[in-house]
């Protein structure tokens, strides 16, 4: 299903789950770090690791209330977008998230939910909803971009290594500078990690996706780092699609951690009723979505 609604509804949700699912898209050459690093051992590297990982999970819920997103997409003007996100680790280890994208008057023209492995795309306006198992294949239908749900956490909690992947590390240092190099998920895919580390608190600042041939699959930057409730968060990410001319960038103002999000939050039977229209995503694999 490659649906062609106005960019101000589909749009607007596919660029915004670019801020949390990590993609792979080709189209110029890979920089260099820069940087003369020295080889160090994977045992000096684990601290930081294991730091990485307990801000995961010290962190049951999130939600951010004041989000901007900005798109550029290449020779035309940025365009603002704000949103609202809400975040929780489900009772049985899974995941939840929510996004809503809001109208100029903070009333929700949007709302897509991954719920484990249940995927809801609701269109307010136009009454339509399309629901189905998550999947990569599923979100490349809807969007027409290949996204990566993998990743979903990793861009969250700007952790590359939440997926497990950390036994064919190779890591150099340079002050305060580590370059973690890992294969990709894909095959002929390099993987290359900037961490900024002071004080020894770990900081993700880069994470590049590379193919054989040096060309830049996927750039993702992590910047402006402060603590909520004693966690260590960044709030502004930025994400670089070189093939379609594409950068989003996310800053966010106002995040909380680990309040009460009632479960009912990600339920999707408020959008699956008489009031919709109601396509499973299964079912229109080869159709458009309606106008």
């Amino acid at each position: 299903m490659r649906t062609h609604r106005s960019k101000d509804v589909l749009g607007t949700i596919g660029l915004s789950l670019l801020l949390f699912v990590l993609i792979t898209y080709s189209g110029c050459i890979a920089t260099k770090s820069g940087i003369e690093g020295t080889p160090i051992e994977m045992s000096d590297f684990a601290p930081h690791l294991d730091t990485l990982k307990a801000r995961y999970d010290l962190t049951e819920t999130l939600k951010t209330t004041k989000m901007m997103v900005i798109i550029q997409e290449g020779n035309q003007s940025a365009e603002e977008l704000r949103e609202m996100l809400w975040y929780k680790k489900a009772s049985d280890g899974g995941d939840q998230l929510r996004i809503q994208v809001l109208g100029v008057f903070d009333d929700t023209k949007a709302v897509a939910i991954a719920n484990q492995d249940q995927f809801l795309l609701a269109f307010l306006d136009q009454r339509e909803v399309y629901e189905g198992k998550l999947s990569d294949g599923i979100l490349d239908k809807i969007f027409g971009i290949d996204l990566r749900v993998s990743d979903v956490l990793s861009a969250i909690f700007a952790n590359p290594f939440l997926d497990g992947r950390t036994d064919k590390l190779k890591i150099t240092r340079s002050g305060e500078k580590y370059i973690i190099t890992r294969p990709g998920i894909e095959d002929e895919q390099t993987e290359m990690i900037t961490l900024l580390v002071k004080e020894d608190e770990p900081k993700v600042t880069e994470w590049h996706i590379t193919d054989n041939n040096g060309l830049m699959h996927q750039s993702a930057f992590f910047s402006d780092y402060y603590e909520v409730d004693g966690i260590l968060r960044p709030h502004k990410v930025e994400i670089v699609r070189p093939l379609e001319q594409t950068r989003v960038a996310v800053k966010i103002a106002q995040v909380q951690l680990n309040l009460d999000i009632k479960d009912n939050k990600f339920d999707f039977e408020p959008f699956l009723n008489e009031d919709f229209i109601i396509k499973s995503l299964s079912e229109t694999e080869n159709t458009d979505a309606p106008e």
